[in-house]
């Protein structure tokens, strides 16, 4: 009898279902614990074949195949530019040296890694290859890093090295890092370091701090091709990674309107981000905290994620550990460039490390050409 009502409940179903939910809560923190402490069974892909003849072909040609796309992509993104901005303004001043030749060059520089004068010598080395159309010293270059029209370049060229995988690729991954600006600076090991601060579990939403800032970045990267669909990084450290998850999500979308499904790390299992990628026809896997509670709060598409999880655990983290794809993307670009930023306007640090992430698109198309039988530059070309 309910000492409140003084009425008698025999056999409700509601009741039932209580019971019901509390056991389908328990049954996932239960999962969730045993894989954040890597006690569940869990039964891995098999590992992909890499065809070496092939690889080893894509090494010998790296160099002459990154010079060619280089040119054909920036070319692309000028005349995608210049058919949306019909005229141009005319400012008063020193005509501007023209903003394609040093893009080309800034990404010649990006690619071998080395300082403004040097890239000045590459400059002279490559200018049939480049297809460049006049010559500058290395404080144009230096210039460069700052002007409006290459950044509009550059965005439109990371755009373009996703046309080759359009409608092939269906599942993300979402993950940040950071550039360091300093030598001796590991962005892994501050991130640790913010973790033990906490509860040593799950990452903050803030960006790992050190001695010295770093250029904070947010990458959503193709899990099947691993070509990077959005790079969002800012040098503002007060504000955190889930502030550019909603802009990340909407620019791969528009690039890749068959998106299915997104994965990312503990930092995005909040029902916002549920939300957001079920508003864009996808379906969230991230993985939760292990307090999590099964209280809906207006997201339909985070319950369904809690109880996918419960229904089919093998196939639930087979489809969230996809998210490799990004972490393993941040992995080889800081492999690619094991130099600090050398820039140390803030302006020009987001250029230098948007340059790394285009760099590692650009190549990884180098290496598709063989490895995947992927048609590029003729696509690219189509796309202009």
């Amino acid at each position: 009898m309910c000492p409140v009502l003084g009425t008698i409940y025999i056999n409700l179903p509601v009741h039932t279902c209580f019971v019901d939910h509390r056991a389908q809560s328990e049954t996932v923190r239960k999962i969730i614990t045993q894989v954040r402490t890597q006690e569940f069974s869990y039964k891995e892909r098999p590992p992909k074949k890499i065809n070496w003849t092939q690889y080893d072909r894509a090494q010998i040609h790296e160099i002459a195949d990154t010079l060619e796309f280089i040119r054909v992509l920036v070319d692309t993104a000028a005349r995608r530019i210049a058919s949306r901005h019909q005229e141009s303004d005319k400012k008063p001043g020193r005509p501007a040296t023209g903003a394609i030749d040093v893009t080309k060059v800034l990404l010649l520089q990006s690619y071998f890694g080395v300082a403004n004068r040097v890239a000045e010598g590459l400059l002279e080395l490559f200018w049939e290859k480049l297809g460049l159309q006049e010559s500058f010293s290395y404080k144009t270059i230096e210039r460069g890093y700052d002007r409006e029209t290459v950044n509009e370049i550059l965005n439109e060229a990371l755009r373009l090295t996703n046309a080759p995988v359009k409608g092939l690729e269906k599942v993300f991954s979402i993950d940040g890092s950071g550039s360091p600006t300093r030598m001796r600076q590991s962005y892994s090991a501050d991130r640790e370091q913010q973790r033990k601060k906490g509860d040593g579990t799950e990452c903050s939403d803030k960006f790992a701090q050190g001695m010295h800032d770093y250029v904070y970045s947010i990458i959503t990267v193709g899990a099947r091709y691993k070509l990077i669909t959005s790079y969002q990084n800012t040098t503002n450290h007060s504000i955190g990674e889930l502030a550019f998850f909603e802009d990340s999500m909407n620019e791969t979308k528009g690039l890749h309107p068959d998106m299915e499904m997104v994965t990312g790390d503990g930092l995005f299992a909040t029902r916002p981000c549920c939300r957001i990628v079920n508003q864009l026809g996808a379906i969230p896997r991230f993985l939760p905290r292990r307090n999590v509670t099964r209280k809906r709060k207006g997201v339909k598409a985070w319950m369904d994620m809690l109880d996918d999880l419960v229904d089919n655990p093998q196939g639930w983290l087979r489809d969230y550990y996809q998210r490799e794809a990004s972490e393993s993307v941040n992995s080889v670009i800081k492999r690619l460039n094991q130099w600090p930023l050398r820039k140390r306007l803030n302006p020009r640090k987001r250029t230098e490390d948007r340059l790394r992430g285009l760099c590692y698109n650009i190549r990884q198309l180098c290496y598709l050409v063989y490895l995947a039988d992927l048609v590029v530059l003729p696509v690219i070309d189509a796309a202009g």
